[in-house]
């Protein structure tokens, strides 16, 4: 009698358990019938909504990049940003240093950060062993600065003796920006300006190529004065009246062994540029840039500032 109880109560127990899950079932079953009703009622925006909700669910969508016109090194591609305007009433000097890291960028980094000022480094290789180079490139992406490439040799005849060349060394210094950041570089600087007389024959096909990478070039529309022999107090005048002229000014300086009066003048540049309302920012790709080639009527009439023709 005991057992018959026992067997009894077990199969109770099943049944209890059998019903649950059947319950269960149909309350799921039911739900996804409503949900695919309630979809196929949906705008076409709406059900784009709930894919894209599902995708980034499932992982996200995969991201796609450019592909390069010459097909070389297609991983060295970023996506494109869109250039944001400045507000009418806004003034921002972009301060960019060329052709480091060296030995003093510590230093220099040190002065940017009691400044509270963020800069872009357009970067090379010429001042230090790869390591010393990504230890360098760290503490600026720690530091909070844009980094960009200017070239890994910054050897002209080499460079811009033809578009793969011209890669493989961007490449190399590319390597060495992931290496230290984890991400591709975006913005760039050509070796001399854009409109070096070096690159004059085939720099159409590197804009070309880099932009079709989603890339950008930034050229300069004021600078220091610091690679034509200025002392300090000139070299402050220099770059605080070029940056003056309007309302956003991407200004051209180096980071270079010794040029240590360049690190020496920040904080008066910075004061008297603050002064006149100015705030300073980094480059980041949303900057729509200053492009020598583009106002190729304004270097025919010799219009250009004096930084036009600074070679760096």
């Amino acid at each position: 009698m005991k057992r018959k109880r026992n067997w009894i109560i077990v199969l109770l127990v099943v049944c209890t358990v059998l019903m649950a899950g059947c319950k269960k079932e149909m309350e799921s079953t039911a739900v996804e019938e409503a949900f695919q009703d309630k979809e196929e009622n949906l705008s076409e925006e709406e059900q784009e909504d709930v894919v894209q909700m599902e995708e980034e669910k499932e992982g996200g969508k995969e991201e796609v990049l450019p592909t390069p016109l010459s097909g070389l090194y297609p991983e060295m591609a970023v996506e494109k940003m869109e250039y944001v305007p400045l507000g009418e009433n806004e003034k921002v000097v972009y301060i960019t240093f060329d052709d480091g890291p060296c030995k003093t960028t510590p230093q220099l980094l040190e002065v940017l950060r009691k400044l509270h000022v963020k800069a872009t480094f357009f970067v090379t290789a010429q001042y230090g062993s790869d390591e010393e180079i990504v230890a360098w490139l760290k503490q600026m992406k720690a530091e909070g600065h844009e980094i960009g490439v200017h070239s890994y040799s910054h050897r002209y005849n080499e460079i811009y003796s033809s578009v793969e060349n011209y890669l493989k060394d961007f490449k190399k210094m590319d390597d060495l920006i992931v290496k230290a950041t984890g991400e591709h570089a975006r913005l760039f600087r050509f070796p001399g300006g854009s409109n070096t007389g070096y690159n004059a024959s085939i720099r159409e096909d590197i804009i070309k190529e880099m932009t079709s990478r989603g890339m950008v070039y930034y050229d300069w529309n004021a600078y220091n004065g610091d690679c034509d022999g200025f002392a300090k107090a000139d070299m402050v005048k220099k770059a605080v009246k070029e940056s003056s002229y309007r309302n956003k000014s991407i200004v051209l300086m180096h980071n270079i062994p010794k040029k240590d009066q360049v690190i020496e003048v920040m904080p008066q540049i910075v004061e008297q540029l603050r002064a006149k309302g100015y705030e300073f920012r980094a480059l980041d790709g949303t900057v729509e840039p200053i492009q020598f080639i583009k106002s190729a009527e304004v270097v025919e009439e010799g219009q250009t500032t004096e930084a036009n023709s600074t070679e760096n």
